[in-house]
Order: C-alpha cells, then structure tokens, then sequence
C-alpha cells in the first residue's frame, strides 16, 4: 500500500459507489466535493501514476500535476510515479528531469497493481486554496535557484510571440521595443529557453512584465518583494491566476489593463506611452 506523509488522505473505494453519478463526480472531481482523496477500485498494490493535465502549460504542470506529490514526499524516501513517454515535448520531459532525484519515473505500467492518480486539491477558476502548494514547488526545483538572487538593473519582459497556442499577443509589440530597451529591459520568450534558464531568469530579475500567460507560473521563483506587470484588457479580471500567485508569494502585482483587445484570440493592443510610465515607475520604487 502507497503510504502518505498527510494525514487529509482519505481512501474512497469506487466498488461501495452504486450511484453511476456520485462515482461520476469522484473520478471527474468536477464538482470538487471529492478532494484530498484516493478512488481505487480492486483490491491489488496501488501505484501512482502522475495525471496528465500539462497541454505545454508551466502552470498546468506545476499546480495541477506535480504539486500533488506532496501527498507522499517527506522530503527523503524515494517516490515511484507512472507518466508515460506519449508527449515527447521538451517542456515537460526537461521539468520531470530536473526534479530531485527521489523521483523514480516509470514509463511502462507493470501487471499486477492498481495504478492511481494523486489526489485532488482546493483548485479554483483563478485561485489555489492549498497553502503550501506554490512553496513546496518552487522547494522541488531548489538546486537551480538556491545560489541566485536578483540582480541590480535587471528588467524582464516576458513576450507570447511564440506561443503555441497563439493567443494574448501584444499584436503591436515590435512598437514596444524601444521604449523597453530605454528603460533597461531585456526581451525573452521562454520556448527559445531551457527549462533551467527560464527558473533562473525569473529567480535574478528585479522586475518582471508580460501578458498573461502560462509563463508567468515562474513567478513563485520570484524574490519577495518583486514588482510584477501583469498585461491585461479586462478579460483577467476573472482569470486572477497570477494576482494569486504573486499574494501569496510576497510579490507587488500591478496590472495594466489600457490594452484594448484586437485580431485573433484575447490578441490585444498595448497603449505605448502609458504602458512606458508604469514601467518607469516600477523601476524606481
């Protein structure tokens, strides 16, 4: 039997479940009324198998999937997991890597045992309400940012440019590059970075900007204290992952929302000057 290190674990056997809606629920968690628990149904060996919810999403991967290891580590035995090689995306196979080394992938399933997802956990729309979630994944990735902090003058501004999915581009963002490059910032986006580079880059950055997006899940590698501009024009409003975030890691969010949508898909158009003086403001506080 898989043993945990928390004690809110409770184990829900699917076989006692006679309402096809009830086990519905369960196995689907959609209502969230199931949480902190394990569905098993035979009477085998369990062993966990990580539940697949990345779509090339960091914040996917860092907060609905591996957060959830939580449940077993105790920070010293070995954790046996199933995650299959079906993506072959470099994001998530560097991120699987780069976890400490009591983390023993299996990639093939073996007979003879039930394999179960982790349990679920107080997941919001725009929220997590799991207090040592965001700490204990940036602790996960610690050998790469232990020995760094910010440094003097170093300003970020994380670009959607080459997003997969093509959605929440700045479509006049070649406009803002002048501007960025006289205040001192520097220009990334992260699919042209290692998965290590993008940790570090966020952990030694004095102040961080960037649209909304997936990447911004980096920011719990932030120092405390660091001064985030998150772009939006007014469709974050119910998509506070990253006001969240930054809360909850003693970060300064500021949102900037004279960004008018445009083209394709949340695709919008930031207003140069005014978004040049808030920039200039959070380089000097």
């Amino acid at each position: 039997m898989i043993r945990f290190v928390r004690g809110e674990i409770v184990w829900a056997d699917a076989r006692t479940v006679t309402d096809p809606r009830a086990l519905e629920i369960i196995r689907k968690n959609n209502e969230k009324n199931y949480l902190h628990e394990i569905l098993f149904s035979t009477d085998l060996p369990k062993k966990i198998e990580l539940g697949d919810a990345i779509e090339n999403n960091p914040y996917h991967f860092f907060f609905y999937m591996i957060a959830r290891f939580y449940y077993f580590d105790d920070g010293v035995s070995d954790i046996h997991f199933y995650y299959p090689n079906k993506r072959g995306d470099y994001f998530s196979e560097a991120a699987l890597k780069a976890l400490p080394p009591r983390f023993k992938r299996e990639t093939e399933k073996y007979e003879g045992f039930e394999y179960i997802e982790m349990p679920g956990c107080l997941w919001y729309t725009d929220s997590i309400e799991e207090p040592w979630m965001f700490a204990y994944v940036r602790d996960l990735y610690k050998e790469i940012w232990k020995d760094i902090s910010p440094e003097k003058g170093k300003y970020t501004y994380i670009s959607r440019a080459l997003g997969s999915k093509k959605t929440r581009r700045i479509l006049n963002e070649e406009d803002l590059y002048t501007p960025l490059k006289e205040i001192g910032f520097s220009a990334y986006t992260l699919e042209t970075m290692t998965f290590e580079q993008q940790i570090r880059l966020f952990a030694s950055s004095e102040v961080i900007s960037g649209p909304h997006g997936a990447g911004l899940a980096y920011l719990i590698f932030c120092k405390p204290g660091t001064p985030v501009c998150e772009i939006n024009n007014g469709f974050v409003e119910k998509k506070g992952h990253y006001r969240d975030i930054a809360m909850k890691c003693d970060l300064r969010h500021y949102q900037f929302r004279n960004a008018p949508p445009a083209g394709g898909v949340e695709d919008m158009i930031v207003n140069v000057e005014e978004y040049k003086e808030v920039l200039r403001y959070l380089t000097s506080i």
